[in-house]
């Protein structure tokens, strides 16, 4: 028999009001305008909201109650939004947070997260994400994968590859023959790898 009386403070400590929100839109606002006019990157943005949680005593749970308020004012659904960003060949989970539940935070999970922030913050000005496509060509005369990146292609083999394989030379073509232009062939062939 359960007894309605009973408070539950996690509950209660993690229920998100209006203003909380109000309070978060705010904040990310002049973080993402810090951002646009360039006096902050997007490591110190990442520590920012980490700072913000710490600053206003909200724990992982709130915070991801929060967000999800603030998105649905815009009308936008947190699912639709991650199978967006996978179809734009992002996924969530491995960008770089690994395979972090963020509806179940850890102080593991938040080291997790803090050391890709020091990554990021690092080396960021250094690297550019992309979106690349990939695909397989595996036959009698070679067994190769091909990354393409808009007119670059890369073709990577642990084996010499073989230029005189008509599926390659026609899957090259047809894919040239959508820029209506030269495209950058990059061989990488004969290459060892190891795990690190």
């Amino acid at each position: 028999m359960s007894d309605d009386r009973i408070i539950d403070f996690n509950d209660l400590k993690n229920k998100v009001k209006d203003a909380d929100v109000d309070k978060f839109e705010q904040y990310m606002y002049n973080l993402y305008f810090s951002v646009m006019d360039g006096s902050l990157t997007m490591a110190e943005f990442s520590r920012k909201i980490f700072d913000y949680m710490n600053d206003n005593n909200i724990s992982q749970e709130k915070f991801m109650n929060i967000q999800k308020k603030f998105m649905e004012r815009y009308g936008m659904d947190s699912e639709e939004v991650e199978k967006q960003l996978k179809n734009f060949g992002i996924d969530p989970s491995s960008a770089g947070f690994g395979n972090i539940d963020l509806s179940n935070m850890t102080n593991e999970n938040m080291e997790a997260i803090k050391k890709s922030a020091g990554f990021y913050e690092k080396y960021g000005s250094k690297i550019q994400p992309k979106s690349c496509i990939t695909t397989y060509i595996k036959n009698d005369n070679n067994d190769i994968e091909v990354i393409i990146d808009q007119e670059k292609v890369m073709i990577y083999s642990n084996k010499k590859v073989n230029l005189m394989d008509a599926e390659l030379n026609e899957f090259l073509l047809a894919y040239k023959n959508m820029f209506n232009k030269k495209i950058r062939v990059v061989l990488c062939e004969n290459y060892s790898e190891y795990d690190y």
